[in-house]
């Protein structure tokens, strides 16, 4: 049997900061108030940026805030099987070709100009790209509403396997949360670009497409998102429960004033209850540390 789920994927670079812990709060909240396992998947396929030591300080604040998942941790580094068929199911479908552009020849166009789709035989040192078109795509998400993307007019083909051979997000993340088990996908605003990309593959691959809500994102005073790159600092998961609530204001959630103190379980056991993502705008929103 089947078991539905929804799933916080974070990269091992680091450690949490609160921009994660926004979005691991929210996406642990919308499983537990759908009724829905949550899964963590540890997204560590660019193995030269995987920090030592940061999946397990990754797991060690999820744990420390409450935020205990459902059944063995994901890792997309043993999905790679996974990948490799979905790149035969789109060879197979003729919808790949071999680029070897440039980041430099690339630079000034803001959409691919298909310069390589006649390379359909393998060529050394190139990226794969996938042949798009022009049917839009379109999907609800669950915060910014309907969408619709044309990708030959918004990014033109773009890449499934990279240059140095490792497999691309975008098909990595549209095989994973394409699985019959992910039927939410709650995550970062600034993702949201990525999201008719994903849709693509997976309506090429025949993988379900999962319910999208997109969080604000939560930036500095200086207009930067918070995260590794602009120095966000590493959440203290001996202040977990007032971490959770620096948060929770950002998905419309307000806990009783009082002189109650809550322990990080009391304070997600009453935001399973109370979260809505309609309350949630759109959006970024600044984070005062």
């Amino acid at each position: 049997m089947i078991q539905h789920a929804g799933r916080f994927a974070p990269s091992p670079t680091g450690p949490l900061h609160h921009g994660s812990l926004l979005a691991a709060t929210a996406s642990y909240l919308d499983a537990r108030r759908q009724g829905l396992q949550w899964w963590v998947r540890i997204d560590d396929l660019d193995s030269p940026r995987v920090a030592s030591g940061a999946e397990d300080s990754i797991l060690r604040t999820l744990d420390a805030h409450g935020l205990h998942w459902d059944g063995p941790v994901q890792r997309q580094s043993l999905h790679i099987d996974r990948y490799e068929a979905a790149l035969t199911e789109l060879s197979r479908q003729k919808l790949l070709f071999y680029c070897s552009c440039s980041r430099q020849t690339l630079a000034d166009a803001q959409v691919y100009p298909g310069t390589c789709r006649h390379r359909h035989r393998p060529v050394a040192d190139t990226a794969i790209r996938v042949r798009v078109d022009e049917a839009p795509i379109r999907f609800h998400d669950l915060i910014h509403g309907d969408q619709s993307e044309i990708l030959s007019r918004s990014c033109g083909d773009f890449v499934v396997r990279r240059r140095d051979g490792f497999i691309a997000y975008q098909l990595a993340t549209a095989v994973d949360d394409g699985s019959d088990a992910i039927t939410r996908v709650v995550r970062g605003g600034d993702l949201l670009d990525n999201t008719a990309r994903q849709i693509y593959l997976m309506q090429h691959l025949g993988l379900q497409v999962p319910t999208y809500a997109h969080l604000p994102v939560l930036v500095d005073s200086h207009g930067r998102k918070l995260s590794k790159q602009t120095s966000a600092p590493a959440l203290n998961d001996r202040n977990a429960a007032a971490n959770l609530l620096a948060v929770f204001p950002f998905l419309g959630l307000n806990p009783p004033a009082g002189t109650r103190e809550w322990s990080p379980g009391e304070l997600l056991d009453w935001g399973a209850v109370e979260f809505d993502l309609a309350r949630i705008p759109p959006g970024s929103a600044t984070f005062r540390l």
